[in-house]
């Protein structure tokens, strides 16, 4: 049976070492009187980990606490208000938390990913909002109230994921409402590699961008919409499918030009696959660059409904870490945060995957008790006891 990868194992590849490296490289503590960015990061990962409506009242609540006192190496006595961590987390250098992020995903990548196989890189946005009396900067989504006055403020997040969320954007001007610039950006820096393949929903309509990733030797599996205008390749050959699954039911393969601006791209081909969707009926388009001698139509369709990862992931971020609500209402606030959660929901997919768990929920509980158990060992220690026997406490 293998071995079960523990909590302090997780932590523990993100060193002490490697925080204090990228202090000096971002100067994240030059004129910092209270709170050193190490500090702080340990202080949003233990707040988003151990409470699901985490604010800077609850970080100051924890700060002061003897568990995270003794598992962060604060010195005894110190304290910090609330208002001191909201104000610095709206001003920390965010260069900090990008190099831990980054640094973050490509430690635990290495760890997860499996060379010999092809890997879908999964890209979608998502959004969230706050009142426009409380965040004055952002797109504007959604109805306005009956002053005409715009009732919201949007931040748009666009992430790729391959298991771990390992590339963001953060848009918050009004062009990047629409998913077709948005997800265009983040697609110009897919790695061009035939075990990486992009996966990204309709909504990315573009066919600039479709065409620079297969002239960039990208890979891709999309859908398009159904009055999608298309012409199959001169002298190709339609093939009749006959495969279906649990939602959708394919029925033909072809080699097509697509159209931009009423004009045919006569530059590059793609392969589409037609067919219905089991539940209504409804007309669905795939669209691919894959090579016909490495991929079936069917392994195309498989491939694109692994997109439902991402919407999993971005249901996880928002029920479970506290990804929807705003600790900080400052531009450089809210980056810095949404780094921090981004990192602790690597920690979580990896201690759940490892571990060979399933589900978000049960396993961060698993994972909270885990590091309280750890601490209360150590203390234990510390006063000179035997943590064997604390099981037996309860014997």
């Amino acid at each position: 049976m293998k071995k079960k990868i523990t909590v302090h194992e997780v932590l523990n590849y993100i060193p002490n070492e490697k925080l204090d490296f990228f202090a000096r490289e971002t100067l994240v503590d030059w004129n910092a009187k209270k709170l050193q960015g190490k500090e702080l990061f340990k202080l949003c990962i233990f707040g988003i980990l151990n409470e699901n409506r985490a604010s800077s009242r609850v970080f100051e609540s924890f700060y002061e606490s003897h568990f995270f006192c003794k598992h962060a190496h604060i010195p005894k006595g110190k304290k910090v208000s609330h208002s001191s961590i909201c104000e610095r987390i709206g001003k920390i250098n965010v260069d900090y938390f990008e190099s831990l992020y980054y640094y973050t995903v490509g430690t635990f990548r290495e760890k997860l990913n499996k060379k010999d196989r092809n890997k879908l890189c999964l890209y979608d946005s998502t959004i969230t909002s706050l009142s426009a009396l409380l965040l004055g900067f952002g797109m504007q989504n959604g109805q306005k109230n009956k002053k005409g006055e715009q009732g919201k403020h949007s931040i748009k997040f666009t992430i790729g994921f391959d298991g771990l969320p390992f590339k963001v954007k953060f848009h918050r001007d009004q062009k990047m409402i629409s998913d077709i610039p948005a997800l265009s950006d983040i697609l110009q820096e897919h790695v061009p590699s035939k075990k990486d393949i992009a996966v990204f929903d309709r909504g990315m309509q573009d066919r600039l961008t479709m065409k620079k990733l297969s002239d960039g030797g990208k890979y891709f599996v999309t859908r398009i919409y159904k009055a999608s205008k298309y012409d199959v390749v001169e002298g190709s050959h339609q093939t009749e499918l006959d495969y279906e699954n649990g939602n959708i039911k394919l029925d033909r393969h072809s080699l097509v030009h697509l159209y931009k601006n009423g004009k045919k791209m006569k530059g590059v081909v793609f392969r589409l696959l037609e067919g219905t969707l089991k539940a209504d009926g409804e007309r669905i388009l795939f669209l691919s660059n894959l090579p016909e001698e490495g991929f079936t139509a069917e392994q195309i369709a498989e491939i694109y409904r692994n997109r439902w990862e991402i919407e999993k992931f971005f249901r996880f971020i928002k029920q479970e870490l506290n990804f929807k609500h705003y600790f900080s209402r400052q531009w450089n606030g809210i980056q810095v945060m949404v780094y921090i959660i981004l990192i602790a929901s690597i920690l979580l997919l990896t201690y759940i995957k490892l571990n060979q768990l399933k589900g978000y929920k049960i396993p961060k509980i698993s994972f909270c008790n885990a590091l309280q158990n750890e601490m209360i060992e150590n203390i234990v220690i510390h006063c000179g006891g035997d943590p064997n026997k604390i099981s037996s406490y309860y014997s």
